[in-house]
């Protein structure tokens, strides 16, 4: 089996240097390729960042603010925990997070859909994402 491996390695290897502009590019894209696998497998597994379950909300905002840090996140503070108001490119498409925002009162009830889980540790801090508002 160890054999058969290295047999194959050689031989890939071989036909690397044989085909210079096909081979060094794919095996520079790999590492990129598996890179953005982990990093979507992660986020799937996890629930986070528009992957996750997807539920319909009443919530009463108790508390509008931005999470200033490296990059600066809408946060809303509400009676059934905190939501975070961000644009999500996939996989869902969520291209308006300032307008939806700014339609959010401190005081007021809304109907939301929320997609997402709460995932806290020492790592990784994300929140739920509003993607819809409902009065």
């Amino acid at each position: 089996m160890i054999k058969r491996i290295n047999r194959i390695t050689e031989n890939l290897f071989e036909w690397i240097m044989d085909h210079p502009l096909i081979g060094i590019p794919l095996l520079t894209a790999t590492p990129i390729v598996i890179l953005v696998s982990l990093l979507t497998w992660f986020h799937y597994s996890l629930g986070v960042k528009g992957f996750g379950p997807e539920s319909i909300q009443q919530v009463t905002i108790q508390r509008l603010y931005v999470d200033g840090g490296s990059s600066s996140h809408y946060m809303v503070g509400t009676d059934q925990g905190v939501l975070e108001v961000d644009n999500i490119l996939w996989p869902v498409q969520v291209f308006n997070c300032d307008e939806l925002y700014s339609k959010l009162e401190v005081g007021k009830t809304y109907t939301v859909k929320v997609k997402g889980n709460k995932v806290i540790n020492w790592f990784v801090q994300e929140y739920p994402y509003i993607i819809e508002i409902q009065k």
